[in-house]
């Protein structure tokens, strides 16, 4: 077992937990730094696409016998890139610091990398209001602690993404992409608790490598894909919930002088609602932004997960997301499903390596993921399938209507990997149905 010294666990209450008493709508100084636009780039490439993972992190933390045990990324390592601290600022060696093994990362026990020790991750003494669902305490840190001690991990892949990928709903904001198509400017709202805020994003808390908030990266991209200009305003507040966006919205509409879209992001702090309460109040909300700005669409966020772990912060909001898409959803407000992209994630990774404070906060990884959702929900449908057409189903009387040849040719596809082949199938298809009446 590896020595260190023991952290002591400390929570500084609900105001510091969400949001730390932090507001959007003040001039964050954090310590200045030139990003390189190549690794701002890479950050927001889709965590879904590709053959490679750009800077996945991850918690190393020991088992109870003192070991580690492998780590799972969200894809079965190919080839390592790069292993570094989450600061970016030290790089360790593969064979000396670590080792892969069936698609998995093994940190060498007697290697550079820090662990995080059992008794610091699983405290059996906390403060009242963290206590875990499996006994004991949650490990909650504020600031940069997480942070600190996360690893992030480059590498190559050869498997697809199998989980949830956001839905393109461009079709639902008109507006927002006709103004994007012709490379006109738009003014942004981002509108929520302390998530939008930036906490616990490393621009907003000051340490290396500070990677811009999601609201930010969303900026960023947006500017970059389309050569417009994004004027951003946000007045998120940690700490709030929606009911507190009601009340302020009309404060906050006043302070803008246009709207072209606008990003609603509640839901974290409300987990004591009824879905359907919850998607009655975010309608209210909708409803007051759009009487001021009647062209103004939304993006109405389902939010991230708390830790499931923390029996008082998991409470109703897996539940928010199928509510919003019921209920809200509409030409003029397309919902941006991150509760169905980070339950995709903790499929196949733990929440700890996800967070900035292990209990309802992004870390940089999904701050980025923020991002590129919301991007990805700005985009076009796609028509992708993992199709394999059953040959039995063309015939000379034609398809079949339920479930097979037809369904595929007019259902659309569901793998990006799949597209090439499902096209040139169902082309081939349809030639040999024509083929086949014409005989």
């Amino acid at each position: 077992m590896r020595k260190r010294q023991k952290t002591i666990i400390s929570a500084c209450g609900a105001l510091c937990l969400c949001g730390m008493a932090l507001n959007g709508a003040t001039n964050i100084s954090v310590k200045a730094q030139e990003l390189n636009a190549a690794f701002v780039e890479e950050t927001l490439l889709p965590v879904w696409e590709g053959d490679t993972a750009y800077y996945e992190s991850v918690l190393p933390v020991e088992n109870e016998y003192g070991g580690v045990d492998p780590i799972n990324l969200l894809y079965p390592i190919e080839e390592i890139i790069s292993v570094q601290n989450a600061e970016m600022t030290k790089t360790y060696q593969e064979g000396v610091d670590y080792t892969v093994s069936k698609g998995r990362l093994i940190i060498a026990d007697d290697g550079s990398i820090p662990l995080v020790s059992y008794t610091e991750f699983y405290p059996l003494t906390g403060t009242a209001g963290f206590e875990s669902n499996e006994g004991g305490y949650i490990c909650f840190q504020e600031g940069t602690w997480f942070h600190s001690k996360q690893i992030v991990i480059t590498y190559k892949h050869k498997v697809g993404y199998d989980g949830y990928i956001p839905e393109g709903k461009a079709q639902l904001l008109p507006n927002v992409t006709q103004k994007l198509s012709n490379k006109k400017n738009l003014d942004v709202l981002v509108f929520g608790d302390s998530i939008s805020v930036g906490a616990n994003s490393s621009g907003f808390t000051g340490i290396s490598p500070y990677l811009p908030t999601y609201p930010q990266l969303f900026k960023t991209k947006l500017e970059s894909a389309y050569g417009v200009k994004i004027n951003l305003t946000n007045p998120s507040v940690g700490g709030m919930g929606i009911d507190w966006g009601i009340e302020q919205i009309d404060s906050v509409l006043s302070q803008q002088t246009g709207l072209d879209l606008a990003v609603v992001a509640f839901g974290m702090n409300d987990g004591n609602l009824l879905p359907e309460v919850f998607a009655q109040k975010a309608n209210q909300l909708i409803a007051a932004i759009q009487a001021k700005f009647p062209d103004a669409e939304i993006l109405l966020v389902a939010s991230m997960l708390p830790n499931p772990k923390a029996v008082h912060f998991y409470r109703q909001q897996v539940d928010f997301a199928p509510a919003l898409l019921e209920k809200c959803e509409k030409e003029g407000v397309a919902v941006v499903n991150m509760t169905a992209v980070h339950k995709g994630l903790l499929e196949r990774k733990n929440y700890a390596d996800m967070t900035g404070n292990n209990v309802n906060h992004p870390n940089d990884y999904m701050a980025r993921v923020y991002a590129q959702t919301l991007f990805a929900t700005l985009q076009e449908k796609k028509v992708e399938s993992d199709c394999q057409i059953d040959q039995s189903d063309v015939s000379s009387e034609g398809p079949k209507p339920a479930g097979s040849f037809f369904g595929l040719l007019f259902g659309g596809c569901m793998s990006t990997a799949a597209a090439p082949t499902c096209a040139a199938a169902t082309l081939g298809a349809a030639v040999l149905l024509k083929k086949k009446k014409d005989e």
